[in-house]
């Protein structure tokens, strides 16, 4: 192989798509952390409470022993304290913290204190006890020599005579005990947040699968859902008003879907119905005609019939593309400015020689100069098919009556007739596709049930509306309105 030959390139797997977690466990993930979060923080506020509580409640019995301890100087010597302290009573809390009290002079020296207070805490240096100017004196928070927590109070006293500088009495009190108080507190707090971690998960996680429940209840009613199974609808009874919204939104579609798979079932039912007896013509009559030798003028014959069963499918072929297009193209519209009388008078000389056939007057009567802006074709075509029908409808010595009228920027335009007239009981169907009201009815044996619903759909398309009015016996009015324009 060449060195310069043209390396291949390498194709590349489609990337795939990230995983995403369910609805219920990301419903399960904030609910635990939230709540968490809560608990987290309150019971760190109550643990700051705690801790202050405890802080102060040492400051108040510091508080108390020194005003103990005041007392006790006034009364006794200084040296009273360096005595051997009393043993403790056999009532007392075995935790309690102890207390020492010490003595000082101004230079900082230690005048007097409580037995085994000099191995546990240094004497405050001259320059705090020179900080020291209130009176109610001035607590510190320290470390014993062997590293215990100690809280202590100093305060200025007056010396023994009235000459005598000022000293400072000191109380102290071990805290050793409420570090261990905190410490076992904390342990449990830890014990307290780690079990509700896990409850607030557990109960986050039961509390989304029951929200979830009804959203799996919709989606098992649309697993279901064959072309068969149309007619299933979800349940909406006791369901939460967010979910009760997009089940009725489906339930919607549904019937929609249902109505439209109907319509289009029928729809083809008529469509086989109509094309099989044009085809099955065609087919007899070949048969008919290979069956045994025939003259030119028989086959010419067959084959001209033939030729109009031919012709008709291509016409219901044509207008049902045409219903097909009209049913997707909304925006297909070549509109203009169309001069509907003229339009109208144009559609009246096309169809008058098969009114003079049929011995049917048509007129064509309305207001001149009204324009609107239509698609010229489809127009025509729509009044076309309404004359068509009328002609075909109407018997021998009647009229066909078209008429214009511009009304509050809406263009009315209607085709009346004299002819058979329509049940009132068939007027509501009657623009359906391939409805036919009766086949014995007079001019229906051609007519394939097509005309009115090209109507429909043209004028829905200009975005105008058609009505019927009819009666047995006395004709039938057909009544466009359309706007003048768009």
């Amino acid at each position: 192989m060449s060195s310069n030959s043209a390396a291949k390139p390498v194709a590349r797997a489609a990337p795939r798509p990230r995983p995403t977690l369910s609805i219920a466990l990301k419903m399960t993930a904030w609910y635990a952390l939230s709540a968490f979060a809560l608990i987290l923080v309150a019971t760190g506020l109550l643990y700051w409470v705690l801790v202050d509580s405890m802080y102060h409640e040492d400051l108040r019995d510091l508080a108390d022993n020194l005003n103990n301890a005041r007392l006790l100087l006034s009364a006794s010597p200084t040296g009273q304290m360096a005595n051997t302290p009393a043993p403790r009573p056999s009532w007392a809390p075995t935790q309690q913290p102890e207390i020492y009290l010490r003595v000082l002079d101004s230079a900082g020296r230690v005048l007097t204190q409580t037995p085994g207070l000099s191995s546990e805490l240094p004497p405050p240096s001259p320059g705090e006890l020179a900080a020291i100017h209130s009176p109610q004196g001035a607590s510190r928070e320290t470390t014993s020599l062997a590293g215990g927590p100690f809280l202590a109070l100093v305060v200025p006293i007056p010396g023994p005579h009235a000459s005598d500088p000022p000293q400072y009495l000191e109380v102290a009190m071990d805290r050793a005990h409420d570090e261990y108080l905190l410490a076992h507190y904390r342990e449990r707090l830890y014990l307290v947040l780690g079990v509700s971690l896990v409850l607030c998960s557990i109960t986050g996680y039961l509390i989304a699968r029951s929200g979830m429940r009804p959203i799996e209840s919709i989606s098992r009613t649309a697993a279901r859902i064959r072309a068969t199974t149309l007619h299933e609808r979800i349940d909406t009874a006791g369901l939460p008003a967010e979910i009760r919204g997009l089940a009725k939104t489906f339930n919607g579609m549904l019937d929609r879907l249902q109505q439209s798979f109907r319509h289009v079932s029928q729809f083809s039912d008529d469509v086989a119905h109509e094309l099989r007896t044009p085809i099955n013509n065609l087919r007899g009559e070949i048969e008919v005609a290979l069956s045994k030798a025939r003259s030119n003028e028989d086959y010419r014959d067959i084959l001209g019939s033939c030729l109009e069963e031919c012709a008709r499918i291509s016409r219901v072929i044509k207008t049902l593309l045409f219903l097909a297009r009209s049913d997707t193209e909304s925006d297909a519209l070549q509109r203009e400015s169309v001069d509907v009388g003229e339009a109208l008078t144009k559609v009246g000389v096309f169809y008058e020689a098969a009114a003079a056939e049929a011995s049917v007057a048509l007129c064509v009567a309305g207001a001149t100069g009204i324009r609107a802006a239509l698609d010229r074709t489809l127009f025509q075509q729509a009044i076309g098919n309404l004359v068509s029908n009328a002609i075909a409808h109407t018997p021998k010595g009647g009229t066909v009556d078209l008429a214009v009228r511009a009304i509050d920027g809406s263009l009315t335009v209607t085709v009346s007739d004299t002819g058979c007239g329509i049940a009132a009981e068939h007027l509501p169907r009657v623009f359906e596709r391939f409805y036919r009201v009766d086949r014995a009815r007079c001019g229906s044996e051609q007519n394939a049930g097509l005309g009115l619903a090209v109507v429909k759909s043209i004028v829905s398309r200009h975005g105008g509306e058609v009505a019927i009015d009819s009666a047995v016996g006395r004709g039938t009015r057909v009544t466009l309105r359309l706007p003048l324009s768009t």
